[in-house]
């Protein structure tokens, strides 16, 4: 069971900050309080920005019409978003770095 909670909070904190936090109790840590800060606002950024798209999304499918979406904004903000997924990736960052 320990094992499943250490990997399941793995996404946020580091195996050095599990033991700081859950066997030292200590919560105070401030190299672990930054990293588990940094952590979880990466990772909000990133499940933010997948989400800003959701109500578009909706709306299209519930009209069955894309009618008044600009094909050239849409073919940009594309064009940005792979251009900086393939600079992060070639560069080998972190998936929750992909926000910066």
């Amino acid at each position: 069971m320990e094992d499943l909670f250490k990997s399941a909070t793995s996404v946020l904190i580091t195996p050095k900050c599990h033991d700081v936090f859950f066997k030292d109790w200590n919560f105070l840590n401030e190299e672990c309080l930054k990293s588990l800060l940094s952590r979880g606002l990466g990772l909000g950024i990133v499940a933010g920005s997948l989400l800003v798209k959701l109500p578009q999304i909706v709306k299209i499918y519930s009209e069955k019409s894309a009618e008044g979406i600009s094909f050239w904004g849409v073919l940009c903000e594309l064009l940005a978003i792979v251009a900086n997924t393939a600079y992060s990736f070639v560069n080998r960052f972190p998936f929750r770095q992909l926000s910066s």
